[in-house]
């Protein structure tokens, strides 16, 4: 993040206010030189289609002071987009986005699902992931890392990862259990009908070669915390965003 004006810590995550805009940081990944993140709460809404939209994505990325803030149209996909500065976005349909450019902010949109970072920032990559339930039993975290060995040359134990805010397993119900989660989804099964989708990406990442001690959960989950939007809570459309970007 840039110098905050106000700091807060506690747990994996501290708050954060740059200028007038309030964000949420992981600390092991403030740690890491030359990175630069942020999850933003309900005080903008980032929807696509908000009259306020525009002006709010806008004052984020100006709060963040990027040079660019880019996203895509999120389909609950795997497909990634290598961000290399000349691409005609959002209009492309993908889930997760990747880049070597820095000043580069890759957004992704929230209310429940996983926004995952993944970050080499000693090797100039970085990738952010919409995970969902859909995206996260289609392997989306574990294609994340795949994308970014295949494009990048980045190993998976270079890698550290951060889950955002999301669904937790607390407020997992998943009634359709057995039609919508594949059998190796059994493990994180936490109750009658809930699950732990943070526990079934931390598994991926892991089994994907991530390294467990660099990999960051929020423990935060967005239908009982209030400071996030929740479309499971408020069956809304209203979104917040989690960013990330290397610094230039």
């Amino acid at each position: 993040m840039p110098s905050p004006n106000k700091q807060e810590y506690a747990g994996p995550m501290g708050s954060r206010r740059v200028g007038d805009v309030d964000f949420y940081a992981f600390h092991g990944l403030e740690a890491l030189p030359g990175l630069l993140h942020g999850v933003s709460t309900r005080q903008i809404d980032l929807a696509a289609a908000g009259p306020e939209a525009g002006p709010n994505l806008e004052r984020l990325r100006e709060a963040l002071g990027l040079e660019r803030l880019v996203w895509v149209r999120q389909v609950h996909g795997t497909h990634i987009v290598a961000v290399n500065g000349e691409e005609s976005l959002p209009a492309a349909q993908a889930d997760g986005l990747a880049t070597d450019q820095a000043g580069v902010g890759l957004l992704i949109k929230q209310a429940d699902c996983q926004a995952v970072i993944l970050a080499a920032p000693q090797r100039g990559v970085i990738a952010n992931l919409h995970a969902g339930w859909r995206g996260n039993a289609a392997g989306m975290p574990a294609k994340g890392v795949e994308f970014l060995s295949q494009r990048y040359g980045v190993a998976p134990d270079e890698l550290y990862a951060a889950v955002s805010p999301s669904l937790g397993a607390c407020c997992g119900e998943f009634v359709n259990w057995r039609q919508e989660l594949p059998e190796w989804f059994a493990p994180f099964k936490v109750g009658e009908n809930h699950f732990d989708l943070e526990a079934a990406t931390r598994h991926q990442l892991e089994s994907a070669g991530v390294r467990p001690g660099r990999i960051f959960t929020s423990g935060k989950c967005t239908v009982c915390d209030q400071e996030f939007y929740s479309y499971r809570r408020d069956k809304t459309t209203a979104r917040f965003g989690t960013v990330v970007a290397l610094r230039e």
